[in-house]
Formats: structure tokens, sequence, C-alpha cells
């Protein structure tokens, strides 16, 4: 059961709204709170009852080590939390890997074979190490239990995010129980922001996936223009279908009565990397920022006061070095596969590469140059992250700028024989009719990637008109289409 499946939209989610609603108004906060956490718990176990008792078995853990921690503030019991989680997260996601890698490296053939990884472990696995750091470092008192397992467990962002912060919730969980809830009032902008995250994933991200999937078929050698068509592709596929599953996560909460962060800030607008990355997955951004790159850069950046180094040579250590680190980690977070590793280097050497223009003192470079170059660095780091393995996406990318690969379909034979150009039956772009509505979902995907509102941010702004109802009422339509053939959210699988 997703967020896109006909019994959570049906059944589940009519059915939790109105008990929630129903204990919140006539049995008090706390029942309320108990009805979203068994909710919350159903959820997740429609998948499996098993994996249901580990995310039970973390929350415990955590729990009482938070309740440990915050007793006597001891490193030695916060050092042992955060390497049991990340224990329990490398044996599920990692474990073949490293198996493999170190079977390579000593002559062997070592693997554990097929792995399951159970849902949503990454995400609520470093919610609650962000937790554990927050009561160590003094930042969050002692939560209580209830608190504690909504916290972990709320369903709108349980299986892919947003990364809340306890502080971010544990407010909004006291005010409920005091009665000064927000009630309904969220309930109209909730609704609205949900539907046009459906509608992002349905309509926009599963139709991309039917040319995405193709043009990314390990079967298939492409040309530069198909390669760039399934690269560009797949970059607006994930998008629409991260920030689709977003929204409707922010839209959940609201029909709940919660509030949760937002996690994409209109990203293909960004002009720089610096920039795209505050738009970009932005709560995985600040958790990878607070608990791995300051720590890093404030330790190696004293080092380098210490020794007296030189700007650059400061720089590199204290700024070029913790973000590598830090997206090394963030592209291993993303998936246990070289693929990965190679998506979160490429970002890291962007970053780096912009901060070091700006430590220079360089040019601020045009708008459209500045847009251009990091579409270009985003989309060769997207490759990386849909790939099957490094070989297909050293491939994809050696078609991207080879001239040798620039052939036309056969269609197009008598304008290229006009200007000179070869021309070839092609693999993607077989006929004309097919490459036309791939260049025209294309176009469409891109211009609302960049044109549309962002209503999980503006929601607090919004007011009902005509015209609000009328996109509303057109969006609801268009997913009633396509609801059927939805496919799985691409986070699902980190």
């Amino acid at each position: 059961m997703d967020f896109t499946h006909p019994i959570f939209l049906f059944v589940f989610l009519p059915l939790t709204l109105a008990v929630f609603h129903i204990a919140r108004t006539f049995a008090g906060g706390r029942q309320a709170l108990a009805v979203a956490a068994l909710a919350s718990l159903v959820f997740y176990g429609w998948w499996s009852p098993l994996y249901l008792l580990l995310l039970a078995g973390t929350i415990v853990f955590n729990y009482w080590m938070a309740v440990r921690i915050a007793e006597d503030r001891s490193s030695g019991l916060l050092a042992f939390a955060v390497c049991v989680n990340l224990l329990l997260l490398g044996y599920f996601k990692y474990r073949n890997f490293f198996l493999e890698n170190a079977g390579l490296l000593l002559g062997h053939d070592w693997s554990l074979g097929a792995v399951f990884i159970p849902l949503g472990i990454s995400f609520y696995t470093f919610e609650q190490i962000a937790l554990l750091v927050d009561i160590g470092d003094g930042r969050a008192a002692k939560p209580k239990f209830l608190d504690f397992v909504l916290y972990v467990a709320l369903f709108p962002h349980l299986i892919a995010g947003p990364i809340v912060l306890f502080r971010e919730l544990d407010h909004q969980f006291e005010k409920l129980r005091r009665g000064a809830f927000a009630g309904l009032q969220y309930f109209g902008p909730g609704l609205v922001v949900f539907i046009f995250g459906l509608f992002k994933k349905v309509v926009i991200a599963d139709n991309l996936a039917v040319y995405v999937n193709y043009g990314f078929n390990p079967q298939f050698t492409l040309t530069m223009l198909e390669a760039w068509a399934a690269a560009v592709g797949f970059g607006l596929q994930l998008y629409f279908d991260f920030s689709g599953y977003s929204d409707m996560a922010v839209g959940l909460a609201l029909m709940l009565g919660f509030e949760l962060p937002i996690n994409f800030d209109t990203p293909y607008r960004a002009t720089s990397m610096i920039d795209f990355w505050k738009r970009w997955h932005m709560t995985m951004t600040r958790f990878f920022m607070m608990y791995v790159y300051s720590p890093i850069a404030l330790a190696w950046g004293r080092v380098a006061m210490e020794r007296g180094m030189g700007n650059w040579q400061t720089f590199c250590l204290a700024v070029a070095a913790p973000i590598l680190a830090t997206f090394l980690t963030s592209g291993l977070w993303h998936g246990a596969g070289w693929t990965f590793v190679m998506f979160g280097l490429v970002n890291g050497i962007g970053l780096v590469v912009n901060h070091a223009w700006r430590q220079a003192r360089l040019p601020v470079l045009p708008g459209a140059i500045g847009w251009l170059m990091t579409m270009i660095t985003v989309t060769v780091s997207f490759v990386y992250f849909r790939a099957a393995d490094i070989t297909q996406a050293h491939t994809m990318l050696a078609a991207m700028v080879s001239p040798s690969k620039l052939i036309m379909p056969n269609w197009l034979s008598g304008w290229a024989d006009r200007y000179g150009l070869p021309w070839d039956t092609l693999i993607l772009f077989n006929s004309g009719t097919f490459t036309a509505k791939m260049a025209a979902m294309l176009l469409v995907a891109a211009i609302l990637s960049v044109l549309l509102p962002n209503w999980a941010k503006t929601w607090p702004t919004m007011v009902p008109r005509i015209r609000l109802a009328a996109a509303t009422a057109a969006m609801v339509w268009l997913v009633g289409n396509w609801l059927g053939v939805s496919r799985t959210f691409i986070y699902f699988q980190f």
C-alpha cells in the first residue's frame, strides 16, 4: 500500500482521517495521537508484518537509549546507540556491497544472496540518529514515548521522508494534547497539496517512466540524441516522482493537522550547484549538513587554524574535503552501489567548484550560463543514479559527448542527407510518432518543472478561488485516467 494505491486512497485514508478527528474532538488529543500511531503502524505493516517488528524494535531500542542519554549525557552511550543504528542499516542495505567488493580485492566471490531492504529504513534510521545526537548535545529533551513513536512512524513521512527533526513535531503533539491544535483548519489546503503531489506522480512521473525505462534498457546502445533524451527524461521523472511523494506527505500531514517541512523548492530554477542543493531534497541536505558536514568542517577547520594554513589550504581542508566526504556518504545513503557513489562524487565536485569560484571572487556568471552548467552537472549525476551499473553509465555519458554518435533517425533521412549527416534506424527514436510523443512529454514536463507553483510551500496563503478549484478538479480528472497504472515511488528502494 502506497499513496497511489486505491486501498490507501479510498479505504485507509478516509477511515484514518475520520477516526483521528472524531477522537480528537470527542476523546481528546492523547487519544487522537494514539489513533495516528496505530494507523501508522498498520500502514507500515501492510507490506510486511515481519519488518513492522523491525521498525517497532528500533523504536523501543532508540527510545530507551534516548532516555538514558537524556539522563546522564553519556557520549559513550550516544556512540553506542548511533553505531547500533548504523550497523542495522548496514546489514540490510550494504552487506552485499561490502562483501562483494571485499571479495573482489581478495579474489573471492562473496555474497549473501538477494537482499530485501525494509521500506523506509534509511529515513527512519536517520531520524532516530538525529534525535539521539540532539539529546546528547542538549538541543532536545527526553521525549514522551507516544511522541517518539509518532515522530518516527507517522505515516505521511515514514516511507520516503521528508527527514523530520523532532523539534519540528514535538510542539505540535503537545498542542494537540492541550486542545490548541489546528484541527480541520488545514484540511482544505492539505487536500489540494495532496492532489497536486498525486498529479505529479501519476500523470507526469509515471508517463515519463515509459520512455526512461526504454532508454535505460541495458540491452540498448543509444546515440547522442537518444542518450540526452533518456538522461533528461530521468531527471524530470525523478523530480516529479519524489517531489510528488513529498507534496503528498505534506498534504496528508496537513489533513491530520500537522505541518511537515518541504523537501523541494523548484530546484530546476537553480543557477548554481549551491543553489540547487538548497532546493533539492532539502531535508536530506539539512541532515547531512548538520550531522556530517558541520562536525567534519569544524574539526578540520580548527586543524587548519592551529597549523596556520593559507587561504587555499584551509579551503581544501575545511570546505572541499568535508563537502566531498559528505556527498560520498550521501551517495551511499541512496543506494549500495558504485553508481550511487559516483552520483555523490559528481555533485560533490560540482559544489567544490562552485565554492572555489566564490572563494576566488571570480565574476558571477550570467543566470542563463549558470543554469545551463548546473543542469548539465545534475544530469550527468542522474545518469549514474539511474544506470544499472558503472559500465552502462559510462556508455551513456560517452554517447552524450561523442560526435560520432550524432546520428539522425531514418525517418529524417531526407533532411539528414541534405546536410550531410549520418542516419540509421534507431532504438529509441524508431518512429516519428513515438519520438514526437516523447519530445512533447519531455517539453511539457520541463516547462512544468520550472513554472508550476510550489503549493507545499505556499499553502498558508492558499484561499478558495474558482481558478484553484478548476485546477484541482482538472488534476483529479487526469489522475483518475492514469491511476490504475501507477508505479512504485523511486525512493521506496532507499
